[in-house]
């Protein structure tokens, strides 16, 4: 689309009255040519009918500001407004909780929004979008047939399985699902990868179709050629955190705004750059064809000079402190000490027989994950469920053991404290993947398993079970923890009464299963592919020594066994 053109629409847009807005506060930012002392953290203001093109390097941020703004991870300090509705508001006891009315304000799709479908037809798909809008019978099957058109389908479509489709079809299924919703926003994160140049043209048109009809969007794509001549104006996200505000003509002008993020100039944004220095009027210089008819460079011009290799400055490095990974006390042990020290611990709260008992283990676990600084907090998820199934489930036991009243109150303790017990020991064993890696486990086993230099089949079949364990417990929580974001995005929900929780369950629940059973085929494939089970050598590097830290270890481990054990039988 020429500048002009959408320029014209834009302000035709503007002169709309602008109900929505979306208003980022907390966030650091200034205006295009503004100074180092220009930022701000109030005000950044977003308006519908307008593309906002969110750039910036790998590991800016730029998902992680997307899920804030859709209040699918916690705001920290940004804080964002549609139209008139916080995203989160005040609890009177304190802290602060989603607004569901503000969630009603947007659609999100995340990176991969084809791995939250579960419906068994793409109409259901869009039918589970819809339904937070409580929208009518003929406005759902209006709207139907329109997000079949934007991704260039028809009604047949609608009984398609999006199981049964490829990758791209299935990346299509849902953003139809995302396109077909009243929202006033749409918060796009890389909405093209996967499909091919119709694809792009495709979600190029709808978005085109959508900011004319006074949608916002903000977009996020590493697509720079297909997003910008597409956007109205550019969040420029540093490294840092800061974001410069500007239209996507000025990057032209001072495409060094890039590199000042730590993006590298593209090469096409650069041969753009020089076509507007030889005086292309800037209205054409994002359609390739009309540039190209309008550029007539001099011979021997300093842009040809500048275009030839090597004559292009690169982008400045730039270097970013530290890995993002948190150290914990435990990761200079020896697995293998870990590994008795958990298991002696284990063994002395399982002696536990009342809850005194219980309440010294509690203690101890918690004094334990403190020294070590292991923090729970991204298991908090299983935490609530299993606690919730303790109760549910005791409950159950303890109805179906009473005779006279309605609940028998001594199963309904001997239960639950059975389930705590098990809980304490479950807490420290959250621990071993956040303190070791699979390949140090690994390696540690073989060592105790090898004889003259040789690992036993029935040993290495083992050894391989444990780590694979170890592997995939963080891959499953981030699986979990997807398909809860993707809920919340499309159901809109944060109630907790039991029928919200159990849709809850069944929709995230399904996917998760789904994508378990794909990456276990993956998981098949790959283990066959590199001959797992044929070699009885294992791979060697560096030799696991025990130190004195890790008799250590393990002689405050079997102390605290001792101790706990001595307790529960005085």
């Amino acid at each position: 689309m020429e500048s002009g053109k959408r320029q014209n629409e834009r302000q035709t847009q503007r002169d709309k009255p602008s109900s929505h807005p979306l208003r980022i506060d907390g966030l650091p930012w200034r205006l295009g040519e503004e100074t180092e002392e220009a930022y701000r953290t109030a005000g950044l203001t977003l308006e519908p009918g307008t593309i906002t093109l969110l750039m910036g390097p790998n590991g800016a941020g730029k998902s992680t500001l997307l899920e804030k703004l859709a209040g699918i991870r916690p705001p920290e300090e940004i804080r964002a407004t549609y139209g008139n509705d916080a995203l989160w508001k005040q609890k009177r006891s304190g802290g602060i909780k989603l607004n569901e009315r503000a969630l009603l304000h947007y659609s999100y799709a995340c990176q991969s929004p084809e791995e939250g479908l579960f419906a068994r037809s793409v109409s259901e798909e869009i039918d589970y979008s819809l339904r937070p809008y409580r929208v009518t019978e003929e406005e759902r099957e209006r709207r139907k047939a329109a997000a079949l058109e934007s991704v260039d389908w028809d009604s047949e479509w609608l009984e398609r399985d999006p199981y049964r489709m490829s990758g791209g079809e299935r990346r299509r299924a849902a953003l139809a699902a995302v396109f077909a919703t009243p929202a006033a926003w749409l918060l796009l994160d890389e909405p093209t990868a996967g499909l091919d140049g119709a694809g792009h043209e495709t979600v190029a048109r709808e978005l085109r179709a959508l900011t004319s009809a006074g949608k916002g969007i903000l977009l996020v794509s590493h697509d720079s050629d297909w997003a910008l001549p597409l956007a109205d104006q550019v969040l420029l996200l540093s490294a840092e955190g800061t974001v410069r505000l500007c239209g996507a003509d000025q990057l032209i002008q001072h495409p060094e705004w890039l590199e000042e993020t730590g993006m590298k100039v593209p090469g096409w944004l650069r041969m753009v750059q020089l076509v507007g220095r030889s005086g292309v009027p800037t209205t054409r210089l994002w359609n390739p064809k009309a540039a190209a008819a309008a550029w007539h460079p001099a011979e021997g011009s300093e842009g040809d000079r500048e275009a030839k290799l090597g004559t292009i400055p690169k982008a400045e490095k730039r270097r970013h402190s530290g890995n993002g990974r948190v150290k914990y006390r435990l990761s200079g042990f020896d697995p293998r000490s870990v590994w008795l020290a958990y298991i002696l611990v284990s063994v002395g709260l399982f002696q536990s027989k009342d809850w005194f008992g219980a309440l010294l283990g509690a203690v101890v676990v918690t004094a334990l994950l403190t020294a070590g600084r292991v923090s729970l907090r991204r298991w908090r998820g299983l935490i609530v469920n299993y606690s919730l199934f303790s109760v549910i489930t005791s409950a159950i036991f303890a109805w179906g053991a009473s005779s006279e009243s309605f609940i028998e109150w001594g199963a309904f303790s001997d239960t639950i404290f059975t389930f705590a017990r098990t809980m304490l020991i479950m807490l420290l064993g959250l621990t071993i993947p956040l303190v070791m890696s699979p390949l140090s486990l690994r390696r540690s086993l073989e060592q105790m398993t090898s004889i003259n230099g040789k690992t036993p089949a029935w040993a290495q079949r083992g050894i391989l079970t444990v780590a694979l364990i170890m592997r995939f417990v963080p891959v499953l929580l981030e699986l979990w923890e997807r398909f809860m974001k993707i809920f919340r995005a499309r159901g809109k929900s944060i109630s907790r009464n039991p029928v919200a929780m159990g849709r809850r369950l069944r929709d995230v629940s399904i996917p998760f299963l789904l994508a378990l059973f794909r990456l276990g085929d993956e998981v098949a494939l790959a283990l066959e592919s590199r001959g797992v089970g044929g070699r009885t050598t294992p791979t060697r590097a560096l030799r696991l020594k025990w130190r004195l830290r890790d008799y250590g270890l393990a002689a405050g481990a079997l102390a605290l066994a001792i101790g706990l054990w001595g307790f529960s039988n005085r």
